[in-house]
């Protein structure tokens, strides 16, 4: 079940509207401002309305990101009305308009005046409302931590990490020990880091094409570069969740369908941008597209080659499989015939560090997988030492193993008072 209060600013609750993240919502009332501007006729007033129902709303979410993007929303479509406003004029100015359009045509840029008043005080409410969460709180500041952590992590493992691991290796080996995540914060660079180059270089294509393809369809132009931006600050694509067809991730069947929804309204938005606003009927411009697909996927590419060659580092733990080579705290590669490490339950990865001063080989998952016949140094934390017996060859060290676990003769027992997360 999902509760109503997600996260508390002071006495007050956000609310989450449906999703399981308040920062989700807010970026999905994002997507849908820009469609409430522009409205015609008798519409032009209903338009206003749900533009100003969606400040409030977004004002209870307390998203810094959201009022960052809507802001930029309201920028991004002044900037388009001012444009047509100004050809407007110019018609007007130069005669080439009769008197019914010229009518029509100061009528329109009143009009827009008078939406483009209207949200500006919408904001200006929501930002007065939301001003107690407008500080530089761990929240803020630990995101530029995250995301380096997922720019390394992707340029030592380009082919990807594996699906919804990026969190978990992130927080054992390159985080603070106050800072635990998930995922990296950032949709785009969580799908890069856990899927690599190719899955997350064509997702970062299609969105760069879809920018610069759809720019004469304004509205959806602004709000699909409003959601990029909003799932730029946030996980607002959680793909673990997104992809949990069992599970849901644990969130429930609201937010499930809720994440889809922002999902496939996204991608369908960038899709009729692709592809509708490239329908000409001259042959250059048509060429143009052609070029433009090909610059997004080789500047993406070179973008994604400068990451790796940039950030790239012995000190980064590299994957390999359902193991993750580390060296120890402080050190970088781990010297070779490095320990093996499985855990029990209640063991982390960042607690049993500190017992591998050289580095060693970490199984990701709890417990001990069924194809696991190491040789060599092999060490059990916890309840994993019920499984001593699948390393007949190996050297082994058990540690605060269960108190009636047998104990085979090629292992030696270590007694720790130190407390496991």
């Amino acid at each position: 079940m999902l509760s109503i209060v997600e996260f508390v600013v002071g006495d007050i609750a956000r609310l989450w509207f449906g999703f399981a993240n308040p920062n989700h919502a807010a970026a999905a009332i994002c997507a849908l401002f820009p469609f409430c501007w522009g409205w015609r006729g008798g519409w032009r007033c209903a338009g206003r309305i749900a533009g100003v129902a969606l400040c409030a709303m977004l004002a209870m979410t307390y998203s810094r990101t959201g009022a960052l993007v809507l802001v930029c929303e309201i920028v991004a479509l002044l900037l388009y009305r001012k444009t047509l406003s100004s050809e407007m004029v110019g018609r007007v100015e130069t005669g080439r308009t009769s008197t019914r359009s010229t009518r029509s045509t100061r009528l329109n840029i009143m009009q827009g005046r008078g939406g483009l008043a209207t949200a500006v005080v919408a904001v200006a409410i929501a930002i007065w409302w939301m001003w107690p969460r407008l500080a530089l709180d761990g929240a803020v500041m630990n995101r530029p931590k995250i995301w380096l952590a997922g720019l390394r992590l992707f340029a030592a493992n380009p082919i990807g990490v594996g699906f919804g691991k990026s969190g978990e290796i992130a927080t054992a080996f390159m985080l603070p020990d106050a800072i635990t995540v998930r995922t990296l914060v950032n949709s785009h660079l969580t799908l890069l880091a856990e899927m690599g180059a190719f899955v997350g270089g064509a997702w970062l294509a299609f969105i760069a094409l879809a920018l610069g393809a759809g720019r004469a369809m304004r509205r959806t132009w602004v709000a699909f570069a409003g959601l990029a931006v909003s799932a730029f600050s946030a996980s607002v694509f959680d793909w673990h969740v997104l992809f949990d067809f069992k599970e849901m991730g644990g969130f429930g069947l609201v937010n499930f369908v809720l994440a889809w929804g922002l999902f496939v309204s996204f991608v369908g938005m960038g899709v009729a941008m692709c592809f509708l606003a490239q329908r000409r009927k001259d042959r250059e411009k048509s060429v143009s597209g052609v070029y433009g697909f090909v610059g997004s996927i080789a500047g993406v590419g070179v973008g994604l080659c400068a990451v790796v060659l940039g950030f790239r580092s012995d000190a980064t733990p590299k994957v390999d499989g359902n193991y993750v080579v580390c060296g120890g705290v402080g050190t970088r590669r781990p010297t070779s015939g490095a320990a093996t490490v499985y855990r029990g339950a209640g063991w982390q990865i960042k607690s049993v560090r500190e017992f591998f001063p050289n580095g060693a080989r970490y199984c990701l998952s709890a417990g001990v997988p069924e194809w696991a016949a190491d040789e060599g140094e092999v060490w059990l934390f916890g309840d994993a030492a019920e499984s001593a017996w699948r390393f007949p060859a190996a050297r082994l060290t058990l540690v605060s193993p269960p108190e009636f676990c047998e104990v085979p003769t090629n292992a030696v027992v270590v007694k720790c008072s130190f407390r496991q997360d």
